[in-house]
C-alpha cells in the first residue's frame, strides 16, 4: 500500500501517511458507531426501522457541518483545519451511544455528524492537495483507507462481543452489555 517514489521528498511521504491516519480514523469512528446500533436500539428499546431515521438526521448533521468547513479550509487550508476538525469528530461519536431514552440519539446523532462533516471535508480537500503534489493518483488509496478504519473496528467490535459479559468494553465503559 505504501510505494516510496525514488527522490520523493520525505515530508511529501509523511504527509500522506498522515493523511491516510485521518481517513482510518473516520473509518473506525464510523464503524464502531454502526456496529453498536443493535445495542442501541435494545438498550433505547426502539425497532429495527427507528435506526434508519435516526441515520437521516446524522446526514444531515455532516451536511450542515460540511457547509461551515469550506470557507475556512480554503482560507486556513486544508491542513491546519484537519486536526481541528479531527478532535470533535472523535469525541462526538461517544453521545449516540449513551442513550437511555430515544430522544437522545435524536438530538446525539445530528450533532455527531455536524462534527464529523468537518473532518470528511478538511481530509478530502488535504488529500487532493497531497495528490496534486505527488503528480499521480492516489486519491483511491486514501478511500482505501476509510475502508480499512471500517473494517478495524468490525474486527475489533467482534472480538470484544465474542469475549462475552466479562469483555474489555472497546467503545465505551457504560456499555449496556457489562450490567
Amino acid at each position: 500500500m505504501f510505494v516510496t517514489v525514488v527522490g520523493m521528498d520525505r515530508s511529501l511521504r509523511s504527509t500522506r501517511v498522515a493523511t491516510f491516519a485521518y481517513f482510518v480514523l473516520c473509518g473506525t469512528l464510523m464503524g464502531t458507531w454502526v456496529a453498536h446500533i443493535p445495542a442501541v436500539e435494545e438498550r433505547v428499546g426502539i425497532s429495527h426501522s427507528t435506526p434508519g431515521s435516526l441515520l437521516v438526521l446524522l446526514g444531515l448533521g455532516a451536511f450542515t457541518g460540511m457547509q461551515v468547513t469550506g470557507r475556512p479550509a480554503d482560507r486556513l487550508g486544508a491542513g491546519v483545519v484537519l486536526p481541528v476538525a479531527g478532535v470533535p469528530s472523535s469525541t462526538a461519536v461517544v453521545p449516540p451511544g449513551l442513550p437511555r431514552n430515544p430522544r437522545i440519539p435524536a438530538g446525539a446523532l445530528p450533532a455527531s455528524g455536524f462534527c464529523n462533516g468537518p473532518l470528511d471535508v478538511s481530509m478530502n480537500a488535504h488529500a487532493v492537495h497531497v495528490e496534486k503534489a505527488y503528480d499521480r493518483p492516489v486519491m483511491s488509496a486514501f478511500h482505501a483507507m476509510f475502508s480499512a478504519g471500517g473494517v478495524i473496528a468490525s474486527l475489533v467490535e467482534a472480538g470484544a462481543a465474542n469475549a462475552g459479559p466479562s469483555r474489555p468494553r472497546a467503545w465505551a465503559p457504560w456499555d449496556w452489555r457489562a450490567s
